[in-house]
Parts: structure tokens; sequence; C-alpha cells
């Protein structure tokens, strides 16, 4: 069962991709700040959820816009960016984003390159959920830029993706990586953890870590809290 882990955000950012399984929602605070990405405002109509800003260029809007949207036409930077500025502005971050995946490919592979690039002090983290025989697993998506270590049950899968050539250390991984150069040329794809105890230590660059945490939940809240605020 997922529990209510995660109260270390200051606002929720809501992407137009697909939604996390509802009942992921039953476990998340929707009484902080939540701010959508332009379409994503239609989205949340299905889970009766009114964002209280609309931030994007109006153009995946189905709707008439409600008094919560805010048009910026900067078409230099995506809605998911702009809404980004928009929370730091208000000093409504850490953000918890969802609907972070789905879609089409091009939109997600740019939303982890826009993740990376202005998580500068782990300002933004995502959660997605995949389906599974016995209901839906949760994935957690943290940007690596100094040094963290986690708890996880063994055998939790654990993806390393840099969008800077980075220079990473690992313990407690099967394959762990020492000092290793991850780039465009090699990454660290679904390896596992032997030991319950994860360490990553970033020399240079940045990644994002993507963390199987479907059967960790309960054991995450202060360790969140740890990995955003270094506490």
């Amino acid at each position: 069962m997922v529990h209510k882990i995660l109260n270390s955000y200051k606002s929720i950012i809501f992407l137009n991709g697909d939604f996390p399984n509802k009942k992921l929602f039953d476990f998340i605070d929707l009484n902080v700040t939540i701010i959508a990405a332009d379409g994503a405002s239609d989205k949340l109509k299905n889970y009766s959820i009114n964002p209280n800003f609309n931030i994007g260029d109006g153009d995946s809007i189905g709707e008439k816009k409600s008094n919560s949207f805010i048009k910026i036409l900067d078409q230099n930077k995506t809605d998911f960016e702009k809404a980004i500025i928009f929370a730091k502005k208000l000093n409504l971050l850490p953000s918890l984003v969802l609907g972070f995946g789905g879609g089409e490919i091009d939109h997600i592979i740019g939303n982890a390159q826009i993740m990376t690039k202005y998580s500068d002090k782990k300002e933004l983290f995502f959660l997605d959920t995949y389906p599974t025989i016995n209901g839906f697993g949760t994935k957690l998506g943290v940007v690596l830029n100094n040094e963290f270590n986690i708890k996880l049950n063994i055998g939790s899968t654990i993806t390393i993706i840099p969008f800077k050539e980075s220079l990473i250390t690992t313990q407690g991984l099967k394959w762990d990586l020492k000092e290793k150069r991850i780039n465009s040329n090699f990454f660290s794809l679904r390896n596992y953890n032997i030991s319950k105890i994860v360490t990553f230590k970033l020399k240079k660059g940045r990644a994002l870590i993507i963390l199987d945490i479907t059967k960790n939940i309960s054991s995450l809240k202060k360790q969140l809290k740890r990995i955003l605020f270094n506490i």
C-alpha cells in the first residue's frame, strides 16, 4: 500500500502527460499550491482538482480559460519551463511534478531535460506509476547534483541518465560505478541494489536518477526531506 510520504514540497506542477494511477492521489497532499502547465488543467477536471494557477501559451487548453490562467507567450520556453520559473518567483519550490510521462516520446525526453536543467538544488522531483499484476508500481525521479544516500528494498531497479557529462560513484548497486564518466555513450540503465543503503556521489555534471519505490514508499518520508534539503 502506498503511504502518504511526501510533505516536503510547496507546490505540485501538473504537466499535460499521463497522470499517475488515481489511487496515488489519495496519498498526495493536494492542499498545496497547484500549478497546471497549459492543457493539464483540462485533465484535472476529471479529478475534480482546480489549479490555483494555469501557466502557458493557451494552445492546448480545450475550454474557455479561467481566472487562474496566466498567459506567457515566450516561445523559447516550454510550458513546463514557464511553470517552473513561475513557481520559483513565488517561492513555491520544491515542487512535485505529475504528468511527467506518457504522451509523445519527444515530450517525455524534453521533460527530463528541463527538470535536470532547472534542478540546481533538487527543487523538482516527479512521481510516475506503471501497471503491474497486483495493481500499479511507483517510480520517483530526482536530479543528482551532489551526494545523497537512500534506503531501498534489495532488488529495486535504479536508472541513472546523464544530461551533462557526469562523473559518478555509487555504492550498493549490483554494478557499482567508481568515478565512472557517464555521457551519451554510457549510462546506467535498470541497475539494481544489492545493499539496502545506496549511496550516490557526483563529482561532475548532473544526472537524473529514476528509482522504483513500489516496495519502499513507507520508509521514504524522512529520506526525501534529506535528499531535497540536505538535512
